[in-house]
């Protein structure tokens, strides 16, 4: 595909806006489908990721040669895979995900702002809010890009024992108050929140598997119904 045919293409994924209903997929061979979604890489790194469908998930593309530590490490880059729907949403919204994570991290739902390219016209996120899952709690990261450059910083976490190997359920709930936008977040007993003030009313929301093998087995993203 040239250049200027998957910026048209680009282009025509973001254009639809999801303003009120839901989707829902479970990330199983024939009841998802990637036509659905953008694939979208880091602004950190080269890779390009992949998902590779087994029988009831999804799992990251990682190297095969690479161990359990260096994935988390100097390969991290190797398994970092990213997708949002290229439905945009508008206002509040809930997004819930079934996940595990391998050995130590890092599964997440990531919620984005409008999305830039990279030299090659690859869809590139800007800034964007990562909600991370891993052995030792849950994080909520804000990424952004300044002077051409990524930058980020831990924006609100929870400590907390989770377990490799084992599905949780994580839910990010969007509100747009009168003063800020506010995200609230929960996985199983863990709940906490962070205030977003930069999130704009349309954004994308999708998912990100980085740092070793992650599973995610199903997606839902519900908004208030029209009024």
């Amino acid at each position: 595909m040239t250049k200027r045919v998957f910026l048209a293409c680009f282009a025509l994924f973001a254009a639809g806006v999801l303003m009120g209903g839901e989707f829902a997929c479970q990330f199983v061979a024939g009841k998802w489908s990637d036509n659905d979604w953008i694939l979208v890489k880091s602004p950190r790194w080269t890779n390009i990721g992949a998902w590779i469908q087994k029988a009831d998930c999804i799992v990251n593309r990682c190297p095969e040669d690479a161990t359990k530590e260096e994935m988390l490490g100097k390969r991290a880059q190797e398994t970092y895979t990213s997708m949002v729907l290229k439905n945009k949403v508008t206002g509040n919204a809930t997004i819930t995900t079934t996940t595990s994570f391998d050995f130590r991290m890092a599964p997440e739902i990531v919620i984005a702002g409008p999305l830039g390219a990279d030299k090659d016209g690859y869809p590139e996120y800007r800034e964007h809010w990562e909600i991370v899952l891993y052995d030792q709690g849950v994080n909520v990261w804000h990424h952004e890009f300044r002077d051409g450059k990524p930058f980020w910083r831990k924006a609100a976490f929870v400590n907390a024992t989770l377990e490799p190997g084992k599905k949780y359920t994580m839910t990010a709930k969007i509100q747009f108050t009168q003063k800020v936008p506010i995200l609230e977040v929960s996985c199983g007993d863990i709940c906490f929140g962070c205030m977003l003030p930069t999130l704009p009313t349309e954004y994308y929301a999708g998912i990100t598997a980085c740092e070793g093998l992650n599973s995610f087995y199903d997606f839902k993203l519900s908004t208030p119904d029209k009024k």
